[in-house]
């Protein structure tokens, strides 16, 4: 009995070596490096609705160079730009995304698809795609998100973001040369388990970096993951002097709403 507790001992001490010590995997050679501002959604601070081309165009006219989007699929399994789950906020229809095809969703939400962001000249050169997805089993949205990259030669011009661990894993299996970010926030929400908010699964999905809400990290803490060989960004951050308190600490990057 004595030994079957120590080995358990030796097992949580290694645990918890490996969670408070980890590295992040070695940056991709030639994968794109995040530039100080990313627009969150693209800019639509200015009438443009979030995640839509005309969002992306006008971050392109503001000079950013990379946006943030969010993907997932449609009913009829196109790989679609919207944040929410349902269509309520944005067009007033309780739907799910999941429910509707992607024409119907262009026609009533102004969606696009990944493809026709990737390959319109319109829209920043680099993207940050996060993969809205909280399943562990069902790895449709990280195989058809991949397809794409493929099929568009857009290796180079993506970084790949999401709250799920699996999916981190999974996408490093599919496309390795493509940078790959774990997100995690502290706040308070039923879906968000206290696994994702201690990142738990972090050192076994060979993350290449963190982007963490700005909100729950101190100064401290962030010169604490650089030294471990943890590159950091932070979102949303829209004060200028958070972003440049974060950056001049070494953060790599800021996703914001307002800024440039």
């Amino acid at each position: 009995m004595i030994y079957l507790a120590l080995l358990v001992l030796c097992a949580f001490g290694f645990l918890l070596y490996r969670h408070l010590c980890w590295k992040a995997e070695p940056w991709p050679k030639n994968g794109v490096r995040p530039p100080r501002i990313q627009g969150h959604r693209g800019y639509w601070q200015g009438g443009a609705q979030e995640n839509t081309l005309a969002a992306f165009k006008a971050a392109k006219e503001r000079g950013l160079e990379m946006i943030e989007m969010d993907v997932q699929l449609s009913k009829d399994g196109h790989v679609v730009v919207f944040h929410d789950e349902d269509l309520k906020r944005i067009a007033n229809d309780p739907r799910k995304v999941a429910d509707v095809s992607a024409a119907e969703l262009e026609q009533m939400a102004n969606v696009p698809t990944l493809r026709e962001v990737l390959l319109s000249p319109d829209v920043p050169k680099y993207l940050n795609i996060e993969l809205k997805t909280k399943k562990a089993t069902d790895h449709r949205l990280e195989e058809k998100v991949a397809r794409v990259v493929r099929e568009t030669d857009a290796f180079q011009r993506i970084l790949f973001s999401s709250f799920n661990p699996l999916a981190v894993r999974v996408l490093h299996r599919l496309l390795p040369q493509v940078p790959r970010a774990l997100l995690a926030t502290k706040e308070k929400d039923p879906a968000n388990r206290w696994y994702l908010k201690l990142m738990f699964f972090a050192p076994y999905i060979h993350a290449n970096i963190l982007h963490l809400d700005h909100r729950y990290v101190t100064i401290p803490q962030l010169k604490k993951y650089i030294k471990r060989g943890v590159p950091v960004s932070f979102w949303t951050v829209n004060e200028s002097p958070r972003a440049e308190e974060l950056l001049a600490n070494g953060a790599q990057s800021i996703i914001s709403d307002t800024l440039r």
